[in-house]
C-alpha cells in the first residue's frame, strides 16, 4: 500500500514540476492535470511493473516518474 502512495506522490510532483495545471480549465475538459489522471497513471504503471519485475521503492519511484511524464505528454499524444 505504501508503494502506491509513493508512486502517486512522485507522479504528482513530476507533473507539478512540468507545470501541468492543478485543475482543468473547464468542468468537462479532458485536459491532464496534477490531480487527475496523474496519480492513477503512476499507480497503474507501478502495478504493471510490480508483477513484471519485483516490488521495491525503486520501481515505485520509476513508475511515478513515468506516470508524470505520460500525463504531461498525453495531451500532445492524444490531442485536445
Amino acid at each position: 500500500m505504501m508503494m502506491f502512495v509513493i508512486s502517486s506522490l512522485v507522479s504528482m510532483i513530476v507533473a507539478f514540476f512540468l507545470r501541468l495545471p492543478l485543475y482543468p480549465k473547464s468542468k468537462y475538459s479532458f485536459e491532464s492535470t496534477v490531480i487527475f489522471p496523474t496519480p492513477i497513471l503512476g499507480a497503474g504503471i507501478y502495478i504493471i511493473f510490480k508483477y513484471l519485475f519485483f516490488n521495491g521503492i525503486e520501481i515505485a519511484i520509476f513508475s511515478g516518474i513515468l506516470g508524470g511524464l505520460f500525463s504531461y505528454y498525453s495531451n500532445r499524444i492524444f490531442g485536445e
